[in-house]
C-alpha cells in the first residue's frame, strides 16, 4: 500500500484530490494538509511515502521553501511538487528545491497515480520545458497554457471571455498576462501580442 500525503491550501482541491485516488486499491491517503508549516510534523508522524506538494501555498512557507526542508531532514522522501500553473520556471524551482517529480493540476486521475507509483519506483518525472515557445527581449520560454491565452488576447477577448473559452479564472487567466509581461519584458499586452503576430502564433493556437 501507498502511504500519500496531500498538501494544497485550498480545501476544495484536498478534498477532490483524496477523491480522486479513492477507486486505486494501492493507495492510501493518510492525511490531507492546508498548511504547509506542519508538513514537517506530520511527515514524522505518517511516515508518507509520496507527498504531493502544491507548489504556491499561503502563510509563511511556499511548496518550495517546505521541499527543500523536508529533504533536508527527511531526505528519502518522495515529494512530487503539483501546480496548476503552466510556468517552466516552477520545474526548474521544484528540481532545485529536490523535489522528485512535477505534475500538473490538470492531469487525470491515472496521471497521478502513474506519476506517484513511478516517482516511487525511483524514477524522476518532469515536464520537457525546451519544447515551449520562445519570446520576448531575453528569449524566454511561453508555455502551451500561455500561448493559448495569448492567441485570445489577439482576437480581442476580455479576460473573462479567455477565461469561460480555456475554462480557468479570471484571476488565473490575469496571472498568466501578468506573468507573461514579466517574463518577456513586455510593459503591454498589446506589445505582446504583435510579437505574438509576427511569430505566427496568433492565427493557430498551441493544442
Amino acid at each position: 500500500m501507498i502511504r500519500l500525503l496531500i498538501v494544497d491550501d485550498q480545501q476544495i482541491l484536498l478534498d477532490g484530490l483524496a477523491k480522486l485516488f479513492e477507486p486505486y486499491e494501492d493507495l492510501e491517503v493518510v492525511g490531507t494538509l492546508a498548511f504547509s508549516e506542519l508538513v514537517e510534523a506530520v511527515c514524522a508522524k505518517e511516515q508518507p511515502d509520496v507527498i504531493l506538494m502544491d507548489i504556491c501555498m499561503e502563510g509563511k512557507t511556499s511548496g518550495i521553501e517546505c521541499t527543500r526542508k523536508i529533504k533536508k531532514h527527511f531526505p528519502q522522501q518522495k515529494i512530487i511538487i503539483m501546480t496548476g500553473f503552466q510556468d517552466f520556471h516552477f520545474v526548474e524551482l521544484a528540481q532545485e528545491a529536490g523535489a522528485d517529480s512535477f505534475i500538473y493540476k490538470e492531469s487525470s486521475a491515472d496521471e497521478f497515480v502513474d506519476s506517484i507509483r513511478r516517482t516511487l519506483a525511483g524514477e524522476k518525472l518532469f515536464p520537457d520545458i525546451q519544447e515551449h515557445a520562445r519570446f520576448g527581449f531575453g528569449d524566454v520560454t511561453l508555455t502551451r497554457r500561455e500561448i493559448q491565452i495569448l492567441h485570445l488576447v489577439c482576437q480581442n477577448l476580455s479576460y473573462q471571455e479567455i477565461a469561460d473559452e480555456l475554462h480557468l479564472t479570471k484571476r488565473t487567466v490575469s496571472f498568466h498576462i501578468s506573468n507573461m509581461l514579466n517574463k518577456t519584458g513586455h510593459k503591454t499586452v498589446v506589445g505582446l501580442a504583435v510579437e505574438a503576430a509576427e511569430r505566427g502564433y496568433a492565427s493557430t493556437p498551441e493544442k
